[in-house]
């Protein structure tokens, strides 16, 4: 199920009061479990096989650890990682390992070619609670375990977050307020009106993507920056739209995104794009292998070459995470080299002066797009194919392209409110419309509008679509990973 999609929004009110409707702490918790199953089999039931497992998994390593009372605590722990990371292996991986090993893992038809939503990110907070679980002794705490797994607003795209920014929200009965439904219907807009605008880039920039073979290098430049506004409006937006749906239940969860397009070092830009999941993967990836690197080793300058080749294999693992080919571990290999260019080049410092901060910002944008590039490519084949392209005298113009660069202005436009934010006119702005009657009013229609505007958009496109002028939406574009 997709926010956006006919079926949420119309069910999503009713799911809404009977949850409000529900009086103690317990029975609301269960009642979202039950929703969060229906969520992630509406399309398809097998996703509830990996998650099942990842939901048993957990409690049932715990209750071993506390009924035999193992030694060695800490092998425990890995060898209960290690499972979790099998069963995203099994799940996600598999056809990409049969590719490269020869070997091949039986599966189901249903699920044979498909990945099952969300995975990546449930493990990966499946992984964190354990671990933290196990430093702090805490217990799981029956129906508030599975909520941490199938809460539907971050579910399946995020953030990620941690056992402890969450399971504490769940232990009270929630309320209706009517601030709380303010702001969320706030956000929920914000992040509906970004998907409206990022599916018809897709529309006009996926034919050049799937034949990119003698298009002109405007038409190419223009595809890989109309990719560039569509990943960002579309998974930003969808992130907003969970927040949102959260808010108005009563819960809050954290920021996703602080205006990437305004980071001035890779190291700026990473606590902007994506944040929870930048956060998870430095503190349980990276630093342990920096601090096993800076134990081991004494000499200065091979610390530095080792850990040039620790943030490459961490961001090459970046890379796989969003998806099982090996253009993605290309996409990660490149910000990995642009993470340390930029390492060696500022100290891990922003530059001082306005033209060097333009500067930076410039490069790094720059280096953004390159390796987005092979993040969208089909296979290493069509993304070299796209990037000589760029540099060739291909003679093929497709229609529209000009509305990719619109889309960048505009999602440089939301970014710009996003990085002023603080401002005291944009601050009193954004209360305005979160806090008061009538920027209830003006948010409730401009909702009531987005939706019907994407009523008729949707009739035109389903005409087109049977009349064989366009190809159907492909919706939220992070499910392709």
């Amino acid at each position: 199920m997709i926010y956006s999609e006919y079926e949420f929004l119309l069910l999503f009110p009713a799911v809404a009061l009977i949850f409000f409707n529900l009086r103690s702490a317990t029975s609301q918790n269960a009642f979202l479990v039950l929703f969060g199953l229906v969520f992630l089999a509406w399309h398809n039931v097998w996703n509830l096989l990996p998650v099942a497992i990842v939901l048993a998994l957990v409690p049932l390593f715990f209750w071993m650890k506390e009924r035999f009372k193992l030694p060695r605590p800490a092998l425990q722990t890995q060898a209960l990682i290690t499972l979790l990371v099998l069963n995203l292996i099994y799940f996600k991986y598999r056809n990409f390992l049969s590719d490269l090993t020869g070997l091949h893992l039986p599966a189901p038809s249903s699920i044979a070619w498909t990945i099952p939503l969300g995975i990546s990110f449930y493990t990966f907070e499946a992984i964190s609670a354990a671990l933290d679980l196990s430093r702090t002794k805490q217990a799981l705490g029956g129906i508030r375990w599975p909520l941490f797994i199938l809460f539907f607003p971050h579910a399946i795209a995020g953030p990620i977050m941690r056992y402890r920014q969450l399971v504490p929200q769940f232990d009270t009965p929630k309320q209706f307020v009517w601030l709380n439904f303010s702001k969320g219907l706030h956000l929920f807009t914000i992040g509906f009106g970004k998907k409206l605008l990022a599916d018809p880039i897709g529309q006009i920039i996926d034919p050049v993507w799937a034949n990119p073979n003698h298009a002109t290098p405007y038409v190419l430049a223009s595809a890989l920056v109309g990719f560039s506004a569509q990943l960002f409006l579309d998974f930003s937006g969808y992130t907003d739209m969970g927040r949102g749906l959260a808010r108005i239940l009563g819960y809050r969860m954290p920021v996703n995104f602080r205006a990437p397009m305004f980071a001035v070092t890779a190291a700026d830009f990473y606590q902007r794009w994506h944040v929870s999941l930048s956060a998870w993967i430095r503190t349980f990836v990276f630093d342990k292998l920096a601090m096993a690197v800076m134990r081991r080793i004494r000499s200065r300058k091979m610390q530095n070459y080792v850990l040039l080749v620790v943030v490459l294999l961490v961001m090459a693992l970046f890379g796989l995470w969003h998806g099982s080919a090996w253009h993605f571990v290309m996409f990660g290999v490149l910000q990995g080299l642009v993470i340390a260019g930029f390492a060696a080049v500022l100290g891990g410092k922003a530059p001082r002066t306005p033209w060097g901060r333009f500067g930076s910002l410039m490069i790094l944008q720059l280096s953004w797009l390159l390796s987005l590039l092979w993040f969208r490519a089909d296979t290493m084949v069509a993304g070299w194919t796209f990037m000589t392209g760029l540099i060739g005298n291909g003679k093929f113009a497709y229609p529209d392209m000009g509305w990719c660069w619109v889309g960048l202005l505009l999602a440089w436009m939301i970014q710009l409110v996003d990085f002023h934010v603080r401002n005291r006119t944009v601050a009193q702005t954004l209360r305005f419309l979160r806090t008061r009657t009538g920027g209830l009013m003006i948010v409730s229609t401009t909702m009531i509008g987005l939706f019907i505007y994407k009523v008729m958009k949707d009739g035109a496109q389903f005409g087109a679509v049977l009349s064989g002028e366009i190809m159907p939406s492909a919706g939220f574009i992070y499910f392709n990973f």
